[in-house]
């Protein structure tokens, strides 16, 4: 699987490092715009690390999904919020010292409750180790700080904290945006995301405190038994599975995944 990296296309203030790997910002706290550098899949989720702060600034980092393609090189504002958002086909919030780590402004409706949708998928398994995503079935300790202490007393805006984001088709041709929190489901905050209007980017603005970002590489190859779980989960549902030819250890998995 390919490396995941930034685009080449970024903010003034924005010096790629480590074949594009690593974001810095080289000075002030704006034009700190960066993006995959390719859309993301269904359920692909791209992890960021802090990995360097800076004193004397206020916020942090902004994180999100945009449509708009850094490819076309658009002429891009200072800042992720609110230029780019303002500029439409964008999903992007704030990430914040606050347990949740993301800050919703208080006239947002993206996350309003539509009667015509149904409820946001659940990303962490039942037991609360596994989620499953385009990259495979992944334990949720991928996904966590690997400094050391413990991760309860790791604010989401501390130097090794993992910050993801992805979107979850809502079987509507709409799709929900998710945050991933040092390891937990930070819940749904955009929906109705028509994700198959036109390609999906990351975007992250590396804004304020936050001088440095490593994307955290998720890539892997999955085991047979995870990959037929996987296959078998996209052509069911959950009245079905009982009629199924397989085990029964496997069939209690897969009604409890469903």
């Amino acid at each position: 699987m390919p490396l995941t990296k930034f685009h080449e296309y970024h903010g003034k203030n924005i010096w790629l490092k480590e074949e594009g790997m690593v974001a810095r910002r080289s000075q002030s706290f704006a034009h700190a715009l960066t993006f995959s550098s390719q859309p993301l899949r269904n359920r692909e989720i791209f992890l960021l690390e802090i990995e360097e702060n800076e004193r004397g600034w206020s916020g942090h980092l902004r994180i999100g999904l945009t449509q708009l393609d850094p490819s076309s090189k658009f002429t891009l504002p200072q800042y992720a919020l609110p230029d780019l958002a303002n500029m439409g086909r964008t999903w992007t919030m704030a990430v914040t010292k606050t347990k949740t780590g993301i800050a919703v402004p208080e006239d947002d409706d993206t996350i309003a409750v539509d009667i015509d949708l149904p409820p946001p998928a659940r990303l962490l398994s039942p037991d609360g180790e596994y989620i499953t995503t385009s990259q495979g079935r992944l334990r949720k300790n991928v996904l966590q700080s690997t400094r050391k202490g413990k991760q309860d007393e790791l604010l989401p805006t501390d130097v090794g904290s993992r910050i993801g984001v992805l979107f979850s088709e809502n079987g509507n041709n709409r799709a929900d945006m998710h945050f991933i929190i040092n390891g937990e489901d930070g819940g749904c905050y955009a929906r109705n995301i028509p994700y198959k209007n036109a390609p999906i980017y990351a975007v992250v603005d590396v804004y304020g405190t936050t001088k440095q970002v490593r994307i955290v590489q998720l890539n892997i190859v999955a085991n047979l038994q995870d990959l037929c779980k996987d296959t078998i989960l996209r052509h069911t549902i959950k009245k079905n599975v009982e009629f199924l030819p397989l085990p029964l250890p496997m069939k209690a998995f897969l009604r409890d995944e469903c």
